[in-house]
């Protein structure tokens, strides 16, 4: 038995009027586009040249210099007491016996006096090194706290803050020198003056005292 195939999926039947149609579409759709745009005038397209300038640098011409000759030495007289050797007799002079002039003697060296105790207080500065805090076997210990002084600058406009000040703790337990400092700065003033006014007991370090570095924190609240 043979099958055939429905008339409605047989897609050829379907070709002549798909055609018929967008053939349709197309030439409505170009008589709307006549209608809508009876005259097209294109407009030129017009390039904007822009000048071309070129600048021309004037080179000097190279010119080989030549050196000036050098300059004759001055004669100099050579002083000696030797009646062997005439008076006017100059360094220049080429065929003198250098065996009859006095030899010089050699001159002294230079040594700078003040040069010797500063090279001595270098090595005595070098000697004392500054020892890690975490590596002394005793930390230094505070004996004597110094409170700061609110700023006047911070009190009126009520600034407050934690000002963090390094001081370097020499073997007598004094501070020596501040270090960094962090934190706001209306407050580096007044942390300073009294970090430099506390007191420690000496860092020890293989049963001798050291200097350290050691972080002073300063609160400065307002009540």
């Amino acid at each position: 038995m043979i099958r055939g195939k429905q008339p409605e999926a047989n897609l050829r039947l379907t070709y002549a009027r798909t055609l018929w149609l967008s053939f349709g579409a197309s030439v409505l759709l170009h008589g709307l586009l006549f209608a809508a745009f009876p005259e097209f005038r294109p407009r030129a397209y017009q390039k904007v040249e822009q000048p071309l300038v070129i600048q021309l640098e004037e080179i000097p011409e190279t010119r080989q210099e030549r050196r000036p000759p050098a300059p004759v030495r001055p004669v100099v007289p050579i002083a000696t007491d030797r009646p062997e050797v005439p008076s006017d007799v100059t360094i220049e002079d080429t065929d003198l016996d250098l065996s009859l002039l006095e030899e010089l003697p050699p001159p002294p060296p230079l040594v700078e006096e003040s040069a010797a105790p500063a090279a001595v207080e270098l090595e005595e500065e070098e000697e004392e090194e500054i020892v890690e805090l975490w590596k002394v076997e005793k930390q230094p210990e505070v004996t004597k706290r110094v409170l700061p002084q609110y700023p006047e600058l911070a009190l009126k406009a009520s600034i407050t803050g934690k000002v963090f000040v390094t001081v370097l703790v020499n073997k007598d337990g004094k501070v020596e020198r501040v270090g960094k400092i962090t934190g706001p700065e209306v407050f580096h003033e007044a942390a300073i003056s009294a970090a430099m006014q506390w007191e420690f007991t000496p860092a020890i370090q293989n049963d001798r005292p050291v200097r350290v570095w050691v972080s002073l924190p300063f609160t400065f609240t307002l009540e």
